[in-house]
């Protein structure tokens, strides 16, 4: 599988640099390296993570030993990370929103 970002995830993803960043007592490195270790597993097994909410193709999994998980949907031999998401917050819902019209439009998929 391959992972693809849409835009949509690039707020998430700013955030979580920033937060690490203004949280140097926290490891940022093992943070992102978890990360890293979470895309990898989504390469082989994209349906690891669980369903997000009533979102029916949106799946989420989470970044171990850290507040965040990554957002995602799976299409054909792509895995299309929609959020990374703080699951302290709601910021994630626009993202979703987003989603729904971004995908769903460019590959004409039902509602």
């Amino acid at each position: 599988m391959k992972i693809r970002y849409l835009e949509t995830a690039k707020p998430g993803l700013v955030w979580m640099k920033r937060y690490f960043q203004m949280q140097p007592q926290l490891d940022q490195a093992s943070a992102f390296e978890n990360f890293e270790k979470a895309k990898n597993l989504l390469k082989t097994f994209p349906q690891a993570g669980e369903q997000f909410e009533d979102f029916s193709d949106v799946r989420e999994i989470h970044i171990t030993r850290s507040a965040f998980s990554i957002l995602y949907t799976c299409i054909d031999d792509t895995v299309f990370i929609i959020d990374i998401r703080d699951s302290r917050g709601l910021r994630s819902a626009a993202a979703l929103m987003k989603f729904a019209q971004e995908l769903r439009d460019k590959y004409k998929l039902g509602g």
